[in-house]
């Protein structure tokens, strides 16, 4: 009886094991396929890197204080870097000579707040829209192999990558979210110490704290970055205050919006009833807060146009759809559960037992005030001189890779933002954090560049009339940014299930 019983007992652990390894691996492919992982890849004719000097002549060239143009200047570029600015140029040994008469150069422009997710399609769509830097900022292992495949020549943008969000979970929520979003889980002071050496030993160029970190684990990851000099970012847990804030190693804030959120607890938590107290408090509280970002050196990132978003996906989705670039969008992602955007499954939709008499009216008061908040936190950032940088939270509905960073630009200028504003906080700011030569125009700094047929400085919408970028060595004009485009499409459209043109 008792050899029988062992056996009964063996047998049901086999099939137990069996099938946790084989959830194990459905799970991970049905996240991989979300995250956009068996989207073909794009088949884009590339073009090689210069051999020689390209020297761009004649061109109106942006100072490195981002805040003016200097007219008759001819650049230089040698081996991916910039070798001369500057308006008597050597010409000798027939260098591949462009052209920039009536024309602005920028630096190329840097997002900071990104999603690769598993969209490595994405990389063509960045260096598309001028975009040659980013901050990624849900790191995994892969995205540190595609930051060093760029650095060793591949096309696609500078990658910073932010390894996945530290967050605090009980034993099984936390198996879940491990599994299911990579998310970093510890839940103590020894785990907080493991985890953060072991990405750093990996490679990772910050840490992320999460909104779902414990506050314990978030003072002990900030001790544990600042121990290793580490660049500590992201989210201010919920857990957390803003004094916890201030006294914290945190060097940057990954959204206006986290200042919103801490003051809505604040606050009490606001509704749709009393939206005016509640942009009474944030307005009385706005300037204190921003006085202390600036007094501890924190940067912070904008993603404003997404939050501006919110309100549209929730009462009007379908228009707002047919608003971006659909077609761009990796259609794993689009279709996906985990971040999807379209009606059926958007992660902002209103769920159907919400939509009650009223519903549109109360969404619409609610999430304009939480733009208007944001707003308000933002103007208070910009008067306190505080260091902000444009990121756009793209892959998350509706911030189309590359795309997005241009809407990002422009409502940064109309929350109050000069073009040169904008125009720094896109390519010099981060940049110069992140330690980086690169996002100034002057000798020694990467040359990744972008050549504009309008004036930026006069209007920031702009940035989006790319004639060349240069990055990489490379030297990209418009027929070839349009390829790459266009075999991101086709990629997209092969591997599509659902039907996208109602939203074209």
């Amino acid at each position: 009886m008792k050899k029988w019983i062992a056996r009964i007992g063996l047998t049901l652990l086999g099939i137990t094991l069996l099938g946790a390894v084989g959830t194990y691996f459905f799970v991970k492919r049905a996240t991989a396929e979300m995250f956009g992982a068996n989207t073909a890849l794009a088949e884009a004719a590339v073009p090689a890197p210069e051999t020689g000097r390209v020297v761009i002549t004649n061109a109106k060239v942006l100072t490195p204080a981002a805040d003016a143009f200097v007219a008759g200047q001819s650049v230089i570029l040698a081996s991916g870097k910039i070798a001369y600015v500057g308006d008597k140029p050597d010409m000798s040994g027939s260098p591949r000579i462009v052209d920039g008469s009536g024309m602005y150069l920028v630096p190329g422009f840097t997002d900071s707040h990104v999603h690769l997710w598993q969209s490595e399609n994405d990389l063509l769509l960045y260096v598309a829209n001028g975009v040659t830097q980013v901050r990624e900022m849900h790191g995994q292992a892969h995205h540190l192999e595609w930051r060093d495949e760029i650095a060793d020549g591949r096309l696609g943008p500078k990658l910073f990558v932010t390894a996945a969000q530290l967050a605090t979970y009980d034993f099984l929520p936390g198996i879940w979210q491990g599994l299911t979003s990579g998310r970093n889980v510890v839940r103590s002071d020894e785990d907080v110490r493991q985890t953060v050496n072991g990405l750093l030993e990996d490679g990772y160029d910050g840490l992320k704290a999460s909104s779902y970190l414990s506050l314990s684990a978030y003072k002990a990851a900030s001790r544990e970055t600042k121990t290793h000099s580490a660049r500590f970012v992201g989210h201010l847990p919920v857990a957390a205050s803003l004094d916890d804030l201030w006294t914290s190693n945190q060097q940057e804030v990954a959204h206006v919006e986290e200042f919103v959120k801490a003051l809505d607890r604040e606050f009490g938590g606001y509704t749709s009833q009393n939206t005016d107290d509640f942009l009474a408090f944030v307005a009385s509280r706005s300037a204190d807060v921003a006085r202390k970002v600036r007094e501890r050196d924190m940067a912070v990132t904008s993603t404003l146009a997404i939050i501006d978003s919110f309100v549209r996906q929730k009462t009007d989705l379908e228009t707002t759809l047919r608003a971006v670039s659909l077609e761009d969008v990796n259609p794993g992602v689009v279709e996906g559960q985990a971040m999807g955007w379209l009606p059926a499954n958007n992660i902002y939709r209103v769920p159907q037992d919400y939509r009650t008499k009223d519903w549109k009216e109360r969404q619409q008061a609610y999430w304009s005030a939480y733009a208007q908040a944001q707003n308000i936190l933002f103007r208070e950032l910009l008067k306190a001189n505080a260091t902000i940088f444009a990121g756009t939270d793209a892959n998350v509905p509706v911030m189309v890779p590359g795309f997005s960073l241009h809407d990002e630009m422009k409502a940064m200028q109309a929350a109050g933002m000069s073009p040169a504003q904008v125009l720094a906080s896109a390519t010099l700011r981060p940049d110069a954090w992140m330690g980086v030569k690169s996002g100034q125009i002057r000798e020694g700094y990467d040359a990744d560049l972008v050549l504009l047929r309008e004036d930026p400085l006069a209007d920031i919408d702009a940035t989006d009339t790319i004639d060349t970028v240069f990055t990489g060595g490379r030297m990209l004009n418009r027929k070839s940014l349009d390829g790459l485009l266009e075999a991101v499409r086709e990629a997209n459209a092969k591997s599509r299930e659902e039907d996208i043109q109602p939203f074209l």
